[in-house]
């Protein structure tokens, strides 16, 4: 009986096999993660887009875009023990607007006449401590922050534009405080840009004015004792804020065309700063702003909470000017506090007409300071962002 002879893969041929499929799985696997990131990307687009049909709804029955804080006045100063404490945090836009999306039940839950502070208001801590899913990005990898307030920890990825460089003119977003949040414990500054914004003060158009954009949750160490510089971030420094040493530290107010030089000095020594230096906290001992009470806000100190603005470009660390009266280092009118994302190159964008586009971390600066603005009276076209 005749011998068959077998046939089989010799080993030079089993290596190129196992080559051949590794080098697909390698060309696979980021194609695979890109097409995560592209839905997810949609996703986040979908969320600013219900935020920006909220908006719309809300200013068809008010007439109004609703104001950076909701209930700043005087009712937020006395909590349940009937005396006045520091610091209110009153309801910010986001209460505004709950019923326009689909959230009815928290917009009942709500004491208006109370804030968000919730260990002197815990009446709304039923509210606050309420995670809404559409109010973060899929692509944030940080679900729950540390910045816990009276075991509080719900935030939002989108926040709220209140406009371009202070030292140009503030106030100049959508967003704006009311001239009675003007709280003297902790400096509002306010001018006459503040008021009732509707779609008839918005002379740039609504189709070239910025209105929302997502930004990192906040969340990490305190920065004290040099734990916490620019290059240990994590590419979130725009969580924390830094403050220049040396060069140009200060911005100011509405200085109009002189201050566009301030501004662009600013920015230069901002984006200056090396990588050893200690994020800004005179105060010690505070978590990162970004990420606390997701319906909370303050005009004057905490506007890293609810509001970014057009001074830094996206995806840049959030900086602090020596303007700023809070020493703490939150955000206020004066700091450049930009929006942030986990999307490679950019961040979306809701624009005042409902539209969503991705804005490149590449911006020429004066465009993207022109679409902070609702009033700049700026010329732009859509080819330049």
């Amino acid at each position: 009986m005749p011998v068959r002879n077998r046939h089989a893969f010799t080993l030079i041929e089993l290596l190129v096999v196992i080559a051949i499929i590794a080098v697909l799985i390698a060309l696979l696997l980021p194609a695979v993660q890109a097409a995560r990131e592209a839905a997810r990307r949609a996703q986040c687009v979908n969320n600013l887009k219900q935020l920006g049909l909220a908006m719309h709804n809300y200013v068809s029955q008010q007439n109004v875009f609703p104001p950076q804080v909701q209930n700043g006045g005087l009712a937020v100063w006395s909590n349940i023990t009937g005396g006045p404490y520091f610091d209110p945090w009153p309801l910010d836009w986001t209460a505004s607007i709950l019923p326009q999306f689909e959230q009815q039940p928290l917009y009942n839950a709500l004491n208006f006449s109370l804030s968000s502070s919730v260990g002197n208001d815990p009446q709304n801590r039923t509210v606050l401590s309420m995670q809404v899913a559409s109010l973060l990005c899929p692509s944030e990898n940080i679900k729950t922050t540390n910045q816990i307030v009276g075991g509080v920890s719900s935030t939002k990825s989108y926040h709220a534009n209140v406009g371009g460089p202070s030292v140009i003119m503030s106030w100049t977003g959508i967003f704006t405080a009311l001239p009675q949040d003007n709280f003297g414990f902790n400096g509002v500054y306010t001018n006459s840009n503040c008021g009732k914004i509707d779609f008839a003060t918005i002379t740039d158009g609504s189709s070239n004015s910025a209105m929302l954009s997502e930004t990192h949750v906040g969340a990490g160490p305190t920065p004290v004792a040099g734990n916490v510089t620019l290059s240990n971030v994590n590419g979130r420094g725009d969580t924390y804020m830094w403050r220049p040493n040396g060069g140009q530290t200060t911005t100011g107010y509405d200085m109009g065309g002189p201050g566009v030089q301030i501004a662009l000095a600013f920015v230069k020594s901002c984006q200056g700063i090396p990588g050893s230096q200690i994020a800004f906290n005179t105060g010690g001992g505070l978590a990162p702003p970004n990420g606390d009470i997701w319906i909370g806000g303050n005009p004057g100190s905490c506007m890293l909470w609810d509001a970014y603005n057009h001074f830094m470009p996206p995806n840049s660390f959030a900086c602090d000017s020596a303007t700023d009266g809070n020493t703490e280092g939150y955000g206020s009118v004066p700091d450049a506090f930009p929006p942030a994302s986990n999307h490679p190159g950019g961040v979306n964008i809701c624009f005042a007409d409902g539209s969503v586009k991705f804005i490149k971390n590449s911006i020429n600066l004066q465009t993207w300071w022109a679409i902070g603005t609702r009033n700049g009276g700026e010329v732009i076209s859509s080819d330049q962002y």
